[in-house]
């Protein structure tokens, strides 16, 4: 009899670590079929910790013990993970996907950790679908905007050049790449490699041919 009860109290710690794991894990392949910095063991190790550290908030502070604290220091070390995952080249920024989810697998991890078994699995589920059946509509998305090439003449001014960077991002046009012409007389010419669309394109000329800063540009 003793035996059972050891058996089942054992299993209810198992079943939360258990739970945290699969959770993890189904998150974890699409980010290994994606090839992303955060795989499938990552997400697995990242939900059963955060499992783990749940349980042991309740164990170690009692009913009636403070256990926020072991959860919010999870939240912070969570936090440093997803920031190692965000990479920034150029003025790209990569890994907010993976970083995204690092976060929600713990948050998963504490879910089961807490014994929100049903909860857990119906958040999964909604992560699963939002990364497996909206890249194909981001991509439809895409397909409404154009890469633009604009090549704009300005004095050889880091604060114009701002303020021409200044107007893209109050079109919310998403610039991809900026190169810079070597200095001729004093003038620079900025390139600028930016997605956006038709609407948008049309918006950005009418703006630059007013712009004080702008001496010429093209595209």
């Amino acid at each position: 009899m003793e035996e059972v009860e050891v058996l089942l109290e054992l299993w209810e710690y198992f079943l939360p670590v258990l739970v945290a794991a699969l959770a993890g894990g189904l998150i974890g392949i699409e980010r290994e079929y994606r090839d992303k910095s955060a795989g499938f063991r990552t997400m697995i190790l990242i939900a059963v910790g955060s499992a783990l550290f749940t349980i042991l908030s309740t164990t170690i502070a009692g009913p009636k013990g403070e256990m926020t604290r072991i959860a919010a220091g999870v939240v912070s070390g969570v936090g440093f993970l997803g920031a190692g995952a965000i990479l920034k080249d150029g003025i790209t920024i990569k890994g907010l996907t993976t970083a995204a989810s690092i976060w929600l697998v713990a948050s998963l991890g504490m879910g089961a950790g807490a014994g929100e078994f049903a909860l857990v699995g119906a958040v999964t589920l909604l992560i699963l679908i939002v990364l497996w059946a909206l890249p194909p509509f981001e991509r439809w998305l895409d397909r409404l905007h154009e890469f633009i090439e604009i090549h704009i003449t300005i004095k050889n001014s880091d604060e114009d050049e701002d303020e021409i960077l200044d107007i893209f991002d109050e079109c919310k046009i998403k610039v991809v790449q900026i190169t810079r012409s070597r200095v001729v007389k004093g003038e620079r010419i900025v390139h600028i490699k930016a997605k956006m669309t038709p609407q948008k394109r049309t918006t950005l000329s009418e703006i630059l041919v007013n712009e004080k800063v702008v001496l010429a540009f093209e595209s």
